[in-house]
């Protein structure tokens, strides 16, 4: 088994950095309607040369973004990343997907949000995570629940996506370790 760049490593995957030509599986995934079902991507195309070009924003913002790697095969499976980091308050957004459908519902995207989680906590330093969920991505919001995410609330007809407007659920993990007294 060959973990080529390994970064973060965990039982069933590992993670390495996200590479430009790992952009022709993140097209191929959010040109997918069942997968972009509940996102808040796929209302419009997607070319190669606009993820490309938000690719290279992302690197000169200093996102740490991944590629999710199934170990048994060292395939791409998936993608997720830390964005919106605000250095002075130590708070990042996470965002995450399984993109190969024969990999949902394994545990997969939890174990790569839960290397990230200690990545973001232990590394970079931040006090809190925050992500966010369609109501009806049900996955997404069990993942977040199931790793101590706390739910912070709920934004009202956030989002249309399917003819409808959908609610967001908010979630936020703390780092315990990492808190300052209030005054």
């Amino acid at each position: 088994m060959s973990m080529n760049h390994a970064f973060l490593i965990g039982k069933k995957v590992y993670l390495r950095g996200l590479e430009e030509s790992d952009l022709k599986y993140i097209k191929k995934w959010l040109s997918d309607s069942d997968f972009t079902k509940f996102l808040f991507q796929g209302d419009f195309p997607h070319s190669l040369d606009k993820l490309t070009e938000n690719f290279a924003k992302d690197k000169k913002q200093g996102n740490p973004v991944f590629a999710i790697i199934y170990k048994k095969n060292n395939k791409i499976i998936g993608w997720a990343g830390l964005y919106e980091i605000d250095w002075i308050s130590r708070t990042a957004e996470i965002r995450f997907f399984i993109g190969e459908k024969k990999y949902w519902g394994k545990g997969l995207a939890t174990e790569s949000v839960s290397l990230i989680i200690d990545y973001g906590f232990h590394k970079l330093n931040l006090h809190r995570i925050y992500g966010g969920t369609n109501e009806e991505n049900y996955g997404s919001a069990k993942i977040f629940q199931k790793l101590g995410f706390s739910n912070e609330g709920r934004s009202k007809d956030d989002h249309f996506r399917n003819g409808r407007y959908y609610d967001i659920l908010r979630f936020g993990l703390i780092n315990k370790k990492n808190t300052h007294k209030k005054k």
